[in-house]
């Protein structure tokens, strides 16, 4: 009997222990995968970012486009070397294709939504290597605060229409490029809004001349800005500002842009008032650039400002605007933009000298050219009186205009067109069109009364430029973009009978001889597929 139970106490003691092994054996149960969760605080496309209460949009495009008669982005070729259209050496159509990312992401706090948004792209454009890679947009917002880089407040919808028109100006513009800034926008109620913006001064800066300085970099020549420009200038053709040299040996100027600007100084203060309603949107702004010079002349030698150097002083620019766009009643997604721009030296603000792009213009047709620059301002000595003068502004005024229609929800078309007006003072002119080696003209001396050297006749350095262009985009399926445009774009130069550019083509390819003033127009056009997903 106690054999018996021996037995069966041992068979249930190893019982036991094989079922304590095999229950060890087993997989410990998995935690529950979160999957994301979708995000409808903020609309389509945006979700959580799993483990916490913040949300994140991923998105971008891809864009092939297809140019004749002009650049990257369809910039029409009235503005530079490819303005001179040299035999062989001016591209009759431009291949591009790029890329765009952006991640928007915002979490709800106790001052509002708190949003950091980044845009970066990559393109690669005919006579590339490899691309570029760049950034269009950084930055953070919460309360009403906008800090870092975004479009410009002073901004409203100019380009909107067009893929190329707003290199032709009528409206500023800042597009992908952006702005650097700090600002605050009040929402007053009823879809109107008030800003103000603190600005990079120095990304809305074209070219201050010195007429004074003989340096060849600084002579103002048809088809060119005068130098020194940006940060790559040798100490001989520096812009008197701080001389900097890097560990390579490169001697560059600190605090000079293009021209003989000083160093930043005053961050440009925009203000805008706007209204987004129902039946559209409008907008008045208003923009104060400081015009900072340097010095009068050349002035650095071997590294060191001479002791004699005579500073040039400021003025204050400025530019205000007025915009409207309406919806239509035709068809949905119908529009009609219109806007004005008046400035003194600050052109970028009309669209013209915009991050470097047509701060001046060309156009050659054989031994022709129309050619103008849209300065910021002229200081140097008035040839007609040998006096010395302070900062001469430019004055320009500028409209546009767009109307879009929508033939079916997949096919629309716009209708677009510019005027821009670039005007000089007398002084002004009269140091544009001096006699001397400096001036950018040739042609019949007039004596100076003061016993100057004298100017040009019939030279007179104000023109217009002006565009009118279509666009159609059709969408054969849910975004993706495929579209056509033509632009025509005029120079219309105020230079007189007799007026001729010196040197124009030398630095083109072109026999070093003088090319009559006069007006010219140009065509051009592009091809754009692009592919979206979430802007």
């Amino acid at each position: 009997m106690k054999m018996v139970k021996s037995l069966l106490l041992g068979s249930a003691a190893g019982l036991v222990a094989v079922a304590g092994a095999q229950a060890a054996d087993l997989p410990v149960k998995a935690k529950p995968v979160e999957y994301v969760r979708i995000c409808s605080l903020y609309g389509e496309g945006f979700f959580y970012i799993p483990g916490t209460d913040t949300c994140i949009k991923i998105g971008g495009w891809v864009r092939a486009e297809y140019i004749f008669g002009g650049g990257g982005s369809h910039s029409p070729f009235v503005s530079g070397p490819a303005g001179f259209d040299t035999e062989g050496g001016s591209a009759d159509s431009v291949f591009r294709a790029r890329t765009v990312l952006s991640a928007d992401v915002r979490t709800q706090t106790e001052y509002g939504t708190l949003r950091s948004y980044a845009r970066f792209g990559f393109d690669h454009t005919t006579n590339q290597l490899i691309g570029t890679v760049y950034a269009e947009r950084a930055f953070i917002q919460l309360a009403g605060f906008t800090f870092g880089k975004t479009q410009s407040y002073f901004d409203f919808f100019a380009g909107v229409f067009s893929y190329g028109g707003s290199y032709a100006g009528g409206g500023s513009a800042t597009g992908a490029a952006g702005t650097l800034l700090a600002a605050y926008t009040a929402q007053l109620g009823n879809g109107i809004s008030a800003t103000i913006s603190l600005e990079d001064a120095t990304q809305r800066r074209n070219a201050l001349w010195d007429q004074t300085d003989a340096a060849s970099s600084a002579v103002l020549r048809a088809g060119a800005l005068p130098g020194p420009l940006g940060m790559s200038v040798s100490a001989a053709t520096a812009c008197n500002a701080t001389l900097i040299t890097n560990e390579a040996g490169v001697t560059a100027v600190g605090g000079c842009a293009t021209g003989d600007y000083a160093a930043h100084s005053v961050p440009d203060i925009v203000a805008a008032l706007r209204v987004d309603q129902a039946w559209g949107s409008a907008q008045i702004a208003g923009a104060i650039h400081q015009v900072n010079g340097n010095f009068y002349g050349s002035n650095v030698t071997n590294g060191a400002l001479s002791a004699t150097a005579a500073p040039v002083g400021d003025e204050w620019g400025f530019a205000i605007m007025g915009g409207l766009v309406f919806n239509l009643p035709f068809a949905k997604g119908d529009r009609l933009w219109l806007e004005a721009t008046y400035s003194e030296g600050a052109p970028s603000y009309n669209g013209l000298a915009l991050n470097g792009l047509y701060s001046f213009h060309n156009r050659r047709d054989g031994g022709f050219m129309a050619a103008g620059h849209a300065l910021d301002g002229i200081f140097g000595t008035d040839p007609r009186t040998g006096i010395r003068t302070g900062i001469q502004l430019t004055e320009v005024f500028s409209i546009g205009a767009a109307i879009e229609h929508y033939w079916t929800p997949a096919l629309r078309t716009s209708l677009f067109g510019s005027w821009n007006s670039i005007e000089y003072n007398d002084t002004a002119s009269a140091m544009y069109c001096t006699a001397g080696a400096n001036g950018p003209v040739t042609g019949t001396l007039v004596a100076g009364a003061g016993g100057g050297a004298g100017t040009i006749a019939n030279c007179n350095p104000d023109y217009k430029v002006w565009a009118i262009g279509t666009r159609t985009i059709w969408n054969p399926v849910r975004n993706l973009d495929v579209g056509l445009e033509l632009m025509y774009t005029k120079i219309d130069s105020d230079m007189g009978a007799g007026v001729f550019w010196k040197n124009a083509g030398s630095a083109q390819g072109l026999a070093a001889v003088p090319l009559a003033a006069s007006d010219e127009g140009h065509f051009s056009g592009v091809i754009r597929l692009q592919r979206n997903f979430w802007p």
